[in-house]
């Protein structure tokens, strides 16, 4: 868990939400008409969520025995190798979407500052 002084800044991450949020539903419509412009755009969004995942820093997990990204969510990396490793399957899509969504909500439990 990220100490007082290196508290994860919402606003900071924000943008990564942002680029999602204007690229998902066009993904999906790609994905429904089966053009190959969903892969392209999941490209640049596994890009844009690699970076988000840089941001939010690392730490050690004593139980895993590894150094882990803070900001992924339980069992994200298996479901981060599904997206990648099936970009062309409309379920990459899916679990990216909910990576996205369990991202943005672990980013503001982190950002709440204790009072």
């Amino acid at each position: 868990m990220p100490s007082e002084l290196n508290r994860i800044n919402k606003e900071l991450l924000a943008p990564y939400f942002d680029q999602w949020g204007t690229v998902r539903d066009q993904v999906e419509a790609f994905y429904d008409q089966k053009d190959h412009q969903a892969v392209e755009l999941m490209n640049v969004a596994i890009e844009n969520y690699s970076e988000l995942l840089e941001h939010g820093g690392k730490e050690f997990d004593d139980r895993r025995g590894k150094t882990v990204y803070i900001l992924m969510p339980l069992n994200g990396e298996e479901r981060f190798e599904f997206v990648k490793d099936r970009i062309s399957s409309h379920y990459a899509y899916i679990q990216l979407d909910a990576l996205f969504t369990e991202t943005k909500k672990k980013v503001a439990r982190l950002s709440i500052q204790k009072k």
